[in-house]
Formats: C-alpha cells, sequence, structure tokens
C-alpha cells in the first residue's frame, strides 16, 4: 500500500527532480520492472486473511508484473507477513475494500473500467481453466478464503467462472498456488497473442515516485524541497 501524495502533483516533474537521489543501478532496475507492469490483470482477494497465503499472493502478483490487487475485508484483516513478502508489498498496489458494501463498490469500479469479473472455484460448473479463459477483456480474477472460497455474493457478481483441474485425491489447491498458477498461465497466454496493456503515462510516473520515495529516508523531506521549489519557479 502506497503513501498518499498531494492532490493534483504532477508526478512527471515529481519524478524528474526525486530521481537524482537514486543509484544509477537501482533506477535502472526501476525502469526494468516498471516496463513489465500489467494493468489488464488485476486480483480481488475476498476475506483472505491467513498471514501466509496474503504474504505469497503479493509476492507472486509482483514476480509476475502484477500492478493491481485489491482486498476485501468482511471478517478479516489482510495481514501479510513482513519476512514473507520481502519487500514485495512495497512494489503492489493494494487497494483495500472493508464493510457491508466493499465488495459491490470494487467490482463496480472494475467493471466501469470494461473488466470481465472472474470468479476461481473448485465446485462450479460451465467454468474455464485457466488455459481457456477468454482474454480479449481486462480481467480480476477473485479468489477466496482457504477451505470456504468465495462468498455467494462474489459468485453472483462474476461474469466468468475460473477453475484448476484436478487430477489426484485432492479437491482445491493452496489459495496462493492457485493465484500464481492462474495468473502465470492467462499472462503467458496474453504476451504470446500481444494482449497485456502497460501502465498509461499517469500511472507509470506515479508509481515511479512511490517507489522511488519508498527507497529513500524521510521521503516527506523531498516532497516539500520539490513543492517549495515548484512553488518559487512559479512566483
Amino acid at each position: 500500500m502506497f503513501m498518499n501524495l498531494p492532490d493534483n502533483i504532477n508526478y512527471k516533474e515529481l519524478f524528474n527532480f526525486i530521481k537524482q537521489f537514486l543509484t544509477d543501478e537501482r533506477l535502472d532496475r526501476f525502469y526494468e520492472v516498471i516496463n513489465d507492469r500489467i494493468t489488464n490483470v488485476q486480483l480481488i482477494l475476498e476475506d483472505v486473511y491467513q498471514s501466509h497465503n496474503a504474504s505469497a499472493i503479493i509476492r507472486t502478483c509482483d514476480a509476475i508484473g502484477i500492478q493491481y490487487v485489491n482486498v476485501i475485508e468482511k471478517r478479516n484483516k489482510f495481514n501479510p507477513n513482513k519476512d514473507i513478502c520481502l519487500g514485495s508489498d512495497k512494489w503492489v498496489d493494494i487497494s483495500l475494500y472493508n464493510g457491508e458494501n466493499g465488495l459491490i463498490d470494487c467490482v463496480n469500479l472494475l467493471k466501469q473500467h470494461n473488466f470481465n469479473i472472474v470468479a476461481t472455484s473448485s465446485h462450479l460448473s460451465d467454468a474455464y481453466t485457466p488455459e481457456t479463459l477468454p482474454i480479449d477483456k481486462p480481467l480480476a480474477l477473485m479468489f477466496g478464503v482457504e477451505r470456504e472460497g468465495l462468498s455467494d455474493e462474489a459468485i453472483s457478481l462474476a461474469d466468468n467462472y475460473l477453475y484448476i483441474p484436478m487430477y489426484g485425491f485432492a479437491e482445491s489447491l493452496n489459495v496462493s498456488v492457485a493465484v500464481g498458477i492462474s495468473l502465470f498461465t492467462i499472462t503467458q497466454r496474453m504476451r504470446k497473442a500481444n494482449k497485456l496493456l502497460r501502465l498509461s503515462d499517469e500511472e507509470y510516473y506515479k508509481i515511479l515516485c512511490e517507489w522511488t520515495l519508498t527507497s529513500l529516508s524521510n521521503s516527506e523531506i523531498y516532497i516539500k524541497t520539490f513543492l517549495n521549489n515548484k512553488y518559487e519557479n512559479d512566483r
């Protein structure tokens, strides 16, 4: 989850100011990673509270290039373990939704941006697999809490359904494993079909600002200095 930056700030100008305080190696790494970030695949996690699962999911998202994770907190708090995340929570944008209308608010916002909402379950009929799920529209994959899975509300809000075929005695996978298999398979298909969407210019510089400020001590000082310099230049 990222820090709040001032409203109406010019992210490109801010980044061009603060990047001078990074090493060349760090800056090159930021450019390398951000150019592979994906915007047309997002996650919705409903009540995933087990620390090890939450942490592994965030780390997987970072590794695969998923930038946006939406967390629905109904009964349980989302609590990643820093030792398992290994810092990945600093690089992934996590949006929290809580309260009675958290899920519907999240889904409605994504649908306004043309996302297909995909509910995952091992018990749904007429479901796609990660190899057959249509990839012509942006996708928001919903995963639920271990054992219980998604709520009836989440299932009812979905446009499509997804399952991972099982060939052994186990009827389901650990949620973090299911997330990894689904994301990797779907994004690889998108890569081969040239259907991955990258960050907009505004998102690009906003995230670079957030990553840079996260990497710097006393980040508020850099923001204040930038704003003071801009004020003086604009006078």
